[in-house]
């Protein structure tokens, strides 16, 4: 039997803060004067979508309670100001992913120090302060990057910085569940700017990617649940012959009824299927396994629409 985890974040991540009001998320106030739509940004993260990071929340341009992102459809929460970009898990943060200037300007905020493991906000989690650094634009239009990496904002105030210049790396330091990257417009007056709408990107990410492998994990012993595929232990070369292997995956994008199959070579039960139900941008799935299900498994291999997509080879 499979273990889907739906993707709370929708609902629960990255409660985004201002710099003018680090403590809360403030009213959905929205214009875009003609000094914004001037301003084209590149994408704030490296790497290639699908594969090291995807876009998990948009701005809610829902009225009064209502959640609406600039497609329509419902990826994203309520009152949320910004752009999430996630990285499939702590593993791709413990390694550096560079946070990158959108537009060329000068620094204008920055905080650092705090803790950024965050996996919930818990009650108080609003009153939590994220790592930042905001930046301001030609004509005043603002950029802000938060939930960085503690320790690796890598300007300082009233830095002038370029386009893709390192600002520091992503983290989940605040009001945060993961690692990943809260990214946010502001006009000259202080109202929340959408990037998607009107569309202020050289280059948007896809709005419906194909379904992608992030990450996987291969445990000797049971996935105790999300939070652990979201900070995983290296992957296992040995499972106990009597005991449970626990097997998980990240992934973004994808449609109703498009599936990712695991195969376990040797084993009794040779194959685990997950069946994309709805159009979440990044979910968690896990199996664990007893002795009897996976006992001679000597390759694990994951495949996606007939293409082979990882394999990890079992001692």
């Amino acid at each position: 039997m499979r273990e889907r985890l739906p993707d709370r974040r929708r609902a629960a991540t990255a409660a985004l803060l201002s710099v003018a009001a680090l403590s809360a998320c403030g009213d959905r106030e929205r214009s875009e004067p003609p000094s914004v739509a001037s301003v084209r940004f590149v994408l704030p993260l490296g790497g290639t979508p699908g594969r090291d990071w995807v876009v998990n929340n948009y701005v809610d341009r829902g009225p009064g309670s209502g959640v609406r992102d600039y497609q329509g459809g419902r990826k994203t929460y309520d009152r949320h100001r910004g752009t999430d970009l996630d990285l499939p898990n702590f593993r791709w943060m413990d390694r550096g992913f560079p946070v990158l200037a959108a537009a060329a300007g000068q620094v204008t905020a920055v905080h650092d120090g705090e803790f950024d493991r965050s996996v919930s906000c818990g009650f108080l989690g609003l009153l939590k302060q994220p790592n930042l650094v905001e930046l301001t634009h030609a004509g005043g239009t603002r950029s802000l990057y938060l939930h960085l990496r503690r320790g690796s904002v890598r300007v300082s105030l009233g830095q002038t910085v370029a386009a893709r210049q390192p600002l520091g790396e992503v983290g989940s330091s605040g009001c945060s569940t993961a690692p990943h990257l809260h990214f946010e417009v502001l006009s000259p007056d202080g109202a929340v700017v959408d990037p998607f709408e009107p569309n202020l990107w050289t280059d948007p990410p896809p709005y419906e990617p194909a379904l992608t492998l992030m990450d996987f994990v291969v445990k000797d012993g049971a996935i105790t649940g999300e939070d652990e595929l979201k900070d995983p232990p290296a992957n296992a070369a040995r499972i106990s012959p009597a005991g449970t292997l626990g097997i998980g995956l990240s992934l973004a994008g994808g449609s109703p009824g498009d599936r990712i199959h695991v195969r376990l070579e040797g084993a009794a039960q040779p194959e685990l299927v997950a069946e994309i139900q709805d159009e979440p941008p990044h979910s968690y799935w896990f199996w664990n396994l007893p002795a009897p299900r996976h006992r001679g498994t000597r390759r694990i291999t994951i495949h996606a629409g007939g293409r082979l997509l990882a394999r990890h080879e079992l001692r």
